[in-house]
């Protein structure tokens, strides 16, 4: 017991000692109390770019009545995004309301309903046990 107390003891005081004594060793480094020579205390100016070249006065007035202000590429481009949104529209509100009828998901011994009727009659017999079963209060 007392090998034990003594390691112990040892380990906490060498920790102690380790924390109050300088640091020392090849990590260490000691930050340099004078400044560099090559550290210039005034700050770093940049010279001003050139200026840029002054445009000349135009050659020709161009009265504003005879410049179209929007290019006929741009008109017909936004036309045709126009006509696309429209044709897009229309279709989704002709489109059949009633979705074509998909695999059937249920009861896989069960045969696939062949037709849409098939279905809706399927539909009719299942919400009529649904009601059924909540009419005698057994749980879905």
């Amino acid at each position: 017991m007392h090998q034990f107390s003594a390691t112990l003891l040892g380990a906490a005081f060498a920790l102690l000692r380790a924390l109050f004594t300088a640091p020392s060793g090849r990590h260490h480094r000691r930050r340099a109390s004078r400044v560099r020579r090559y550290a210039d205390p005034r700050p770093a100016t940049r010279p001003l770019p050139p200026a840029a070249p002054r445009l000349s006065a135009p050659r020709e007035v161009f009265p504003a009545d005879d410049l179209p202000l929007v290019r006929p590429y741009y008109t017909a481009h936004e036309q045709s995004r126009r006509q696309a949104a429209a044709t897009a529209r229309l279709r989704q509100w002709t489109a059949p309301r009633i979705p074509e009828p998909r695999p059937y998901e249920g009861d896989l011994l069960a045969p696939a309903p062949a037709t849409f009727e098939d279905l809706a009659r399927a539909t009719r017999v299942w919400l009529a046990q649904q009601e059924k079963k909540q009419a005698a209060g057994v749980g879905a």
